[in-house]
């Protein structure tokens, strides 16, 4: 039996290309690209082209992009980056309780260093317009929402959100942490309406190690990295151009066939619901059609997340028990009973993603295994009721 990838959330396997990009730069395209010599200008060339790629793709300026070590980093310097430039306008921060861990703990630093914030709670995966208008004021500098859950798939209105900023007359800068959306939703940088946006290069099919920060033009940003002013001095660094070549081409490939891949994987999304809810009775669905194209999370109420992931890579079937970056909440509920489940559903909860290498058949072999393991510990879920 070949192997059977169904955790795309937590990273994709690269385009065949983007593998070639990478070797090439490391052993063709070596140079420094702050050399003045060919090899120096040859790479600062390959550079800059995925920068066009990647601006085009969001349809933004070359020089909006910022080239960072992946989406952690990237949300980071937007997060600090934008609250420590703009501390004189206030110190308040709104962000929502189902955010990724790089965010969430980000935000938590600058809690304990004095800065005022407001979560806003997110009930069945949906987002409290009124809270988050109530939250915003003249003394907030920063909102900070995910595009795409990264555990249940719901989509946040990041553009409602940009609205609600305007209409409180708030200096407050928007963040959008996308990576799970990109290359999985049709977006602009425009029609988010934020002014910062988070993605990251291996979760399209490139390289792990790199992302990128798109800035909007005229922002105040506080750089977090000194040195030799790579990236126009907001991140400074030798910059990766295997991995930023490699970025470029996953970006190039996805947007162009990014359509087609949606209608894919929607219709891969809807064939696992209702395959769940037919063929497996004790699954509860966490995720809804409504949601990303990519993720089905559910729940098996009785039976460890980790023993049924254990049970399925021993079929070469390979799902997450969560999203692969763990530690949102050191305490406190977590992001799934953020989102309105409960503790047994959270603590049972499996989550599914896809791309466009999956086919039905696969699950179709995903429901054959996990109607086997249900089975098999069928005690297991009467003594859990």
């Amino acid at each position: 039996m070949s192997e059977i990838y169904l955790d795309n959330c937590a990273t994709t396997k690269p385009y065949p290309e983007v593998t070639r990009k990478v070797v090439q730069m490391l052993t063709e395209v070596y140079g420094n690209p702050s050399s003045l010599h060919r090899l120096g200008k040859d790479s600062k060339l390959e550079l800059e082209n995925a920068r066009k790629i990647i601006a085009d793709s969001l349809q933004t300026e070359p020089a909006e992009i910022y080239f960072t070590s992946g989406g952690t980093e990237s949300d980071n310097l937007a997060i600090k980056g934008a609250c420590l430039a703009n501390a004189n306008y206030g110190n308040r921060i709104v962000t929502t309780v189902a955010e990724h861990p790089a965010v969430m703990k980000t935000i938590r630093d600058l809690k304990r260093q004095g800065w005022d914030v407001t979560y806003i709670s997110t009930p069945n995966g949906e987002l409290d317009m009124e809270e988050l208008e109530q939250a915003i004021d003249k003394q907030t500098v920063l909102v900070s929402a995910m595009l795409v859950n990264n555990e249940t798939g719901c989509i946040f209105p990041i553009n409602q959100i940009k609205q609600i900023i305007k209409k409180k007359q708030s200096p407050a800068l928007l963040h959008c942490d996308a990576v799970q959306g990109y290359g999985k939703i049709n977006f602009t940088a425009a029609s988010l309406g934020a002014d910062l946006i988070s993605i990251s290069a291996h979760k399209i099919h490139g390289p792990k190690g790199i992302g990128v920060l798109y800035v909007k033009n005229g922002l105040n940003m506080f750089s977090l990295n000194l040195g030799g002013g790579q990236e126009l001095g907001l991140r400074s660094g030798t910059e990766s151009t295997p991995l930023i070549a490699g970025f470029g081409e996953s970006a190039r490939i996805t947007l162009s066939t990014m359509d087609k891949n949606i209608l894919h994987m929607t219709e891969l999304r809807d064939y696992c619901i209702d395959g769940l809810k037919d063929q497996l009775p004790i699954a509860v669905i966490n995720s809804t059609k409504q949601g990303a194209p990519h993720i089905v999370n559910f729940s098996l109420p009785g039976l460890p997340n980790k023993k049924v992931v254990e049970f399925l890579d021993t079929k070469d079937i390979f799902i997450s028990s969560a999203a692969a970056c763990k530690g949102n909440h050191s305490r406190g509920p977590s992001v799934l009973e953020s989102l309105g489940l409960s503790r047994i559903l959270a603590e049972s909860a499996l989550r599914i993603s896809f791309s466009y290498l999956n086919t039905k058949n696969d699950i179709d072999a995903l429901l054959k295994a996990l109607i086997e393991y249900s089975g098999d510990n069928h005690s297991d879920l009467l003594e859990n009721k």
